[in-house]
C-alpha cells in the first residue's frame, strides 16, 4: 500500500475539523506510546482494555476523513490488540515491536493529514509483521477457554449472580443496541441506555464495561446480558426510544447459561462497530438539560474534572496582557507614593486614603488574574514522562541491557514553555544512564547486581523551581578515568585534573567534546550530550548538577524556574542602566566599603566566605563602554551559577522585584549577557542578565582561598 512520496492528497475535512483530529490522535497517539511499552509481561485488563480503545478510536477518526492507509494500519493493529483482550495471545516482544512499529508509522501517517503530501510510507510489512504475529500459537491453553469469535464467556461471578435473579423469577436477556454513525455524542447514548437499562433490570455484564461508559468512553456499539421482570418487547420499546439507536436487538437467554452466548454478529466480537467510527466533534453536551449529565451529577461516589482546550496564542496573548497590567500597577504605586505626600501636604485625607484603597484593590486583583493566568498555563510533567518508557526500551534493546523505568511525580505542574523546552536534555540524560550508567546483565551479575538495572525518573516543586532527578543504579562514573580523557584531549592540564576534588571532576562530563563511552554509536559517544544538556538549561534560567558514587550509580538534578513568562530578580543599576539580576543566581549584596577586596596577580578579588571572587564591573562587563562619574559608594553583588562564582560592581541597589519577561525583539536582537527586558514602574525599561552565561564567561572557576 505504498504511494508515490510527496504526491497532494486529499481528506475530507475542514481547518476546524483538522484541528480537532490533530489534537485527538496526538492524544492517543501518546498513550499508545506509553500503554504499550507496559504491555509486555502481564497486561493489567485496564491497560488493555484502554490500548484497544486508543486503537479503536484512531481507526474510526482516520477512516471519518477517509484516510485508508491509516485506518487499515490501525485495524490491523486493533486485530491483534483484541486477540490479548480476549486471552488468545499473549504479549511477547516480537508482539510490542511490531505493534511500536506500526505506532511510528502512524506519527507520519497523522502528519500527512496536516502536510497534505504523501509521505511514501509503506504499511504493507508492518500489517504483514501484524498478522504473522498472529499466526503463531503462544497461548493455547488461553485459546481453549476463551470462546469463539462471536461469543461472550460471563466471568463465573456474574454468571452466579445472574442464576441468583434467575431463580428469584427474574428472565436472562442478552441485548444488542448499535448506536447509529452520525450521532455526534455515541458516549452519551450509551451512558443514557445503562441508565434504561438500570432501570428496567438487573445488569449482570456490559461490553463496554460500566466504568468506560460512566466516564464517557463508550462508543457507538452497546452489549449487555440482563436479568429482569420485564418482557423482551417491553425492554425493545424502551431501548428504542433513546435517540440515535440505529438497532436494537434482545433475545431471551433461558436455557443458554452457563456457558457461551452467542451473539447476533460474529464480526461484533472482535470490532464493535467497525464501519462507525467515531466522528470528530469531540464535545459532548454537560449542561443541566442533557439526562446523562443529570444522571451524573445525582451520583456524588462519581467525580468528574472539567475542561476545555485554549489555543496557545490565545494563552500567551492573554499572558501578554496580564504583563502589561502588572507594569501599569507598579506605575500607578509609584504615583501613589509620589501624590501620597503632596496631598497630605494639602490636608486631603480622604482623598488620598480612597487613592490608596483603590490602588491596593488593584494590586490585589492583578496579582490574583496573574496568578489564575499562569495556572492556565501550566500542565503536568506528565506529557513528557510518558514519552520515556518507549526511549528506555529502544535504547536498552540496542545496547543488549535490562532496565526498568521508574517514574515519580507525573502531577507535578510547570509552564507549557518549560515543558517544551525539557524534553531534549531529559532524553540526552536517559541515553546516557541506560548506555553509559548501566551495566549489561553479565557484568551485573558479576558486581552482585539484580540483571535488570533500575532507572527512575522524579519530579517534584520547591518554592518557584521544578526539580527533575535522573538516577540509576549503574557502575557510576569513575572520576580518574574522566580525568584521564580530559587530559588526553588537551580540555584540562594535568596539574588540574589531578588537584580537582572527586566532586570538581564530575564537573568534567559537561565539557564538550569529552565522552567516557569506548566506542562511537548510534546511542552515544560523541561527547555532545551532556553538554547540550548544561546548554539548554542554562538558557532557561536553570541548573544541573550531578552526583555519582563508584561501583552504586549516577544522579542528575535539573532546576528550573516554574515559568519563563516571570522572574524574580534583583534590580540594580550600572552606569545609568536599570538591570534585573535573577534572584536564583544572587547569594549576597554589600557595599563597597564593607567588602573584603584584594587585589591578587592585578586584579580585584573579594574574599567571601574563604572563597576568592573575581570582581566584575557589570557595565564593562555588557559592553557599556560610555564615560561615568564615580563619585559615591558602590555596591558589590555575589552571584553563583554551578561551582562558579562572580561579584558584580553595580552603583545602586534597587531591590527584589516580579519582572515581567520581555523579547529583546528582531530590531535589538540577541544581545551578548541579556535574556530580555522588562518594562519598569516608571514607564523606562530594564535589561534582564542572562547570569549563567556572564557567570561562566568571567569566572572559569572559584578560587579557593
Amino acid at each position: 500500500m505504498a504511494m508515490a512520496k510527496g504526491q497532494p492528497l486529499h481528506f475530507e475535512l475542514d481547518a476546524d475539523d483538522l484541528k480537532l483530529f490533530s489534537e485527538e490522535a496526538a492524544e492517543q497517539l501518546e498513550l499508545l506510546d506509553s500503554a504499550l511499552v507496559q504491555l509486555e509481561g502481564e497486561p493489567e485488563p485496564d491497560l488493555l482494555q484502554q490500548i484497544f480503545r486508543a486503537a479503536h478510536t484512531l481507526k474510526g477518526s482516520s477512516a471519518t476523513i477517509g484516510h485508508k492507509r491509516m485506518a487499515s494500519l490501525t485495524h490491523s493493529m486493533e486485530t491483534v490488540l483484541d486477540q490479548v483482550r480476549q486471552g488468545k495471545k499473549s504479549p511477547t516482544s516480537e508482539m510490542v515491536d511490531a505493534l511500536l512499529a506500526g505506532l511510528d508509522a502512524l506519527r507520519v501517517l497523522t502528519d500527512e493529514v496536516r502536510t497534505r503530501v504523501e509521505s511514501g510510507v509503506d504499511i504493507a510489512p508492518l500489517i504483514a509483521d501484524l498478522d504473522a504475529v498472529l499466526s503463531v500459537s503462544d497461548a493455547p491453553a488461553a485459546a481453549a477457554l476463551a470462546p469463539a469469535a462471536g461469543e461472550l464467556l460471563l466471568p463465573g461471578e456474574i454468571a452466579a449472580a445472574l442464576a441468583v435473579a434467575i431463580e428469584q423469577g427474574k428472565s436472562p436477556f442478552l441485548v444488542e443496541v448499535a448506536i447509529a454513525a452520525a450521532c455526534q455524542l455515541p458516549s452519551i447514548r450509551c451512558y443514557q441506555l445503562l441508565q434504561e437499562l438500570d432501570a428496567l433490570a438487573e445488569v449482570g455484564f456490559t461490553r463496554p464495561d460500566r466504568a468506560t461508559i460512566e466516564s464517557g468512553g463508550a462508543e457507538f456499539e452497546l452489549i449487555a446480558v440482563v436479568a429482569s421482570t420485564e418482557n423482551d418487547e417491553q425492554l425493545t420499546a424502551a431501548i428504542s426510544s433513546i435517540s440515535d439507536v440505529e438497532t436494537a436487538r434482545i433475545r431471551h437467554l433461558q436455557g443458554e447459561l452457563p456457558g457461551p452466548i452467542a451473539l447476533s454478529s460474529p464480526a461484533a466480537a472482535a470490532a464493535p462497530a467497525a464501519s462507525k467510527g467515531p466522528r470528530l466533534a469531540l464535545v459532548e453536551d454537560e449542561s443541566p438539560s442533557s439526562p446523562a449529565a443529570a444522571a451524573a451529577a445525582a451520583a456524588p461516589a462519581r467525580k468528574t474534572t472539567q475542561s476545555v482546550r485554549i489555543d496557545v496564542e490565545r494563552l500567551d496573548g492573554l499572558m501578554n496582557l496580564v504583563g502589561e497590567l502588572v507594569i501599569d500597577r507598579t506605575r500607578l504605586q509609584q504615583i501613589r507614593e509620589q501624590l501620597s505626600s503632596v496631598l497630605k501636604d494639602a490636608n486631603l485625607n480622604e482623598l488620598t486614603e480612597n487613592f490608596e484603597e483603590t490602588t491596593s484593590h488593584l494590586a490585589r486583583v492583578t496579582d490574583e488574574l496573574q496568578d489564575q493566568i499562569m495556572r492556565s498555563r501550566m500542565l503536568p510533567v506528565r506529557s513528557v514522562l510518558t514519552r520515556l518508557p518507549r526511549l528506555v526500551r529502544d535504547v536498552a534493546a540496542k545496547c543488549g541491557k535490562k532496565v526498568e523505568l521508574i517514574t515519580a511525580g507525573e502531577e507535578t505542574e510547570l509552564d507549557r514553555s518549560v515543558i517544551e523546552e525539557i524534553s531534549d536534555p531529559l532524553v540526552h540524560i536517559l541515553r546516557n544512564a541506560v548506555d553509559h550508567g548501566i551495566e549489561s546483565p553479565e557484568e551485573r551479575r558479576a558486581a552482585g547486581k539484580p540483571e535488570t538495572g533500575i532507572v527512575s525518573v522524579t519530579a517534584w516543586n520547591q518554592e518557584t523551581y521544578i526539580y527533575l532527578s535522573v538516577k540509576d543504579d549503574g557502575k557510576g562514573i569513575d572520576t580518574k578515568a574522566l580525568r584521564r580523557k580530559a587530559v588526553e584531549r588537551g580540555l584540562v592540564s594535568a596539574e588540574a585534573a589531578e588537584a580537582a576534588s572527586d566532586e570538581a571532576a564530575l564537573q568534567y562530563i559537561f565539557i564538550p567534546g569529552l565522552s567516557t563511552a569506548k566506542a562511537i554509536s548510534d546511542v552515544s559517544g560523541r561527547g555532545v550530550g551532556m553538554d547540550i544538556v548544561r546548554t539548554n538549561i542554562e538558557r532557561l534560567n536553570g541548573q544541573v548538577r550531578i552526583k555519582s558514587t563508584y561501583g552504586q550509580g549516577s544522579e542528575v538534578t535539573i532546576q528550573l524556574p516554574l515559568t519563563l513568562a516571570t522572574t524574580k530578580a534583583l534590580m540594580v543599576t550600572a552606569n545609568d542602566t536599570v538591570y534585573a539580576l535573577p534572584l536564583v543566581s544572587v547569594t549576597e549584596a554589600l557595599t563597597e566599603s564593607e567588602a573584603d577586596m584584594h587585589l591578587v596577580g592585578g586584579r580585584r578579588t573579594l574574599r567571601l566566605r574563604e572563597k576568592l571572587l573575581p570582581v566584575i564591573d557589570l557595565a564593562n562587563a555588557l559592553g557599556d563602554r560610555r564615560p561615568r562619574q564615580l563619585n559615591r559608594e558602590r555596591f558589590v553583588v555575589a552571584a553563583r551559577h554551578s561551582d562558579r562564582q562572580v561579584a558584580f560592581l553595580v552603583d545602586r541597589l534597587l531591590g527584589e522585584q516580579d519582572v515581567v519577561v520581555k523579547s529583546l525583539g528582531d530590531l535589538i536582537g540577541n544581545r551578548k549577557g541579556l535574556t530580555g527586558a522588562t518594562i519598569l514602574g516608571d514607564g523606562s525599561l530594564g535589561l534582564i542578565i542572562d547570569s549563567a552565561s556572564l557567570v561562566a564567561e568571567q569566572a572559569p572557576a572559584a578560587a579557593s582561598a
